[in-house]
């Protein structure tokens, strides 16, 4: 360093003249161009510390990249330092620089203190209510959003996906009796399906009490509706039909409707037991309340089929007895008798009239012949109920007629000749007897 600044000495005037312009010019370009220059530095610094890892690597001198390391870092701190100071400090004092503010108007002389007090609280009043402003509306577009999701809301589930949920969907095309129906598609190929875990009063092959009742009710609610089928453990009875619960639309088992509304009994049939004990809660339900059937008398109740409930299985019959035919009266007619009296015992003993007395069935047999010291059939306290019902019906053992031993234009005889129904031809007390 000494023997440059020797040699500097030793230049002449001019020259040392000419180096201090040439070394301001220098400054100057490295001043003007130091953005530059701090990014060659920067690189330079870049290329000497890869150097020196290399070095380290192979173990070689690290003192030449050492010292051009240093210098770059040097020069990158001084020309960055001259950049900020030249291009940077504007924008810093642009950026601290506060606005400026309004200078305060000097108020009028002639407004008195209070005046003044009352526009700095009106003017803090506005200034707080223009301050208040954008918070409201963040509230209002925050309700927006949250609305929205409320329009997008999925709609609730139709009648038809709720059944599909249930089971089997099917049509009900026909209603057979209470607790048996006809369905569409079929299931399986069968078409009948019988309600599961209860029984309704018959309908066919001798009408029990409430029977006809329970028909109307299941076809007013199932006849042509859309209904789903649960299927249990067993899905086919030992008569061909299909057992399920049967669901309406609106998710109702119509099984425990017939039972609460006193249309059915239970009746279980293990292994299609799923539902015994909701059935059986039903069933408390609707015979507290003396709904349906479990408002008829005992006498008819007793009608209705034993299902494990304490009602049905038949009524007991009062003993009456019986005469016996007497052999000697077979194959006879009106010929044979002296009295239409005598006849009239024949008819009377067994109203079936095999001899066939009675042409006319009108309960009087051999109406030609005179009458006898015997009383009239017609006055006779004895007279059976085939007597009075004109005759020409089938034997009756113990008397009793019921609907199986009868058709039905016999048994509206019946009925006709007694009005009180002591045989309970008619169930439904519709005023005919043994419907079909």
């Amino acid at each position: 360093m000494q023997g440059i600044l020797a040699r500097i000495a030793a230049l002449p005037v001019a020259a040392k003249v000419l180096l201090a312009v040439a070394t301001l010019i220098v400054v100057g370009l490295s001043v003007v161009l130091s953005p530059l220059l701090t990014v060659l530095a920067a690189l330079m610094l870049v290329v000497a510390v890869i150097a020196l890892l290399i070095q380290l690597l192979r173990r070689g001198s690290l003192r030449r990249w050492g010292i051009v390391a240093a210098a770059s870092l040097v020069l990158v701190l001084l020309f960055s330092g001259i950049s900020n100071a030249l291009y940077g400090s504007g924008e810093q004092e642009q950026a601290i620089a506060p606005e400026p503010t309004q200078e305060a108007q000097p108020a009028p002389p002639d407004e008195t203190t209070a005046q003044t007090e009352t526009k700095t609280t009106d003017e803090e009043t506005t200034a707080s209510d223009e301050t208040r402003e954008p918070e409201r509306s963040e509230p209002a577009a925050q309700n927006d959003d949250e609305r929205e999701p409320e329009r997008e809301a999925p709609q609730p589930p139709s009648p038809e996906d709720k059944l599909a949920d249930l089971g089997k969907v099917v049509a009900v095309s026909r209603v057979v009796d209470g607790d048996t129906i006809e369905v569409s598609p079929a299931v399986g190929g069968i078409a009948d399906v019988r309600l599961i875990g209860m029984d309704t009063p018959e309908t066919y092959g001798g009408t029990e009490p409430y029977g006809q009742k329970a028909s109307a009710f299941t076809t007013q609610r199932l006849e042509g509706r859309q209904v789903a089928l649960e299927f249990d453990v067993e899905r086919i009875d030992p008569y061909g039909r299909v057992l399920a619960y049967v669901y309406l639309p609106e998710g109702t088992m119509f099984n425990e409707v017939l039972l609460r509304e006193g249309y059915a009994q239970v009746a279980t049939f293990p292994p299609n037991v799923k539902y015994t004990e909701r059935f059986l809660d039903a069933q408390r339900e609707a015979r507290a309340e003396g709904a349906g059937l479990w408002g008829l008398s005992d006498n008819k109740l007793c009608q209705l089929a034993d299902r494990g409930n304490g009602i049905g299985g038949g009524c007991a019959a009062e003993s009456t007895p019986t005469a016996t035919p007497s052999p000697s009266f077979q194959d006879r007619d009106c010929a044979d008798f002296d009295s239409q009296a005598e006849a009239q015992e024949v008819l009377d003993d067994d109203p079936s009239d095999p001899n066939g007395l009675d042409g006319d069935y009108d309960g009087v047999a051999c109406e030609d012949l005179p009458s006898g010291s015997s009383a009239s059939p017609t006055a006779s306290p004895s007279a059976s109920p085939s007597a009075s019902a004109g005759g020409g019906l089938p034997h009756a053992p113990g008397g009793d007629y019921d609907c199986a031993d009868l058709t039905y234009s016999q048994a509206q005889r019946v009925l006709r000749s007694d009005p009180s129904d002591p045989h309970q031809l008619d169930g439904d007390d519709d005023g005919e007897a043994c419907e079909p």
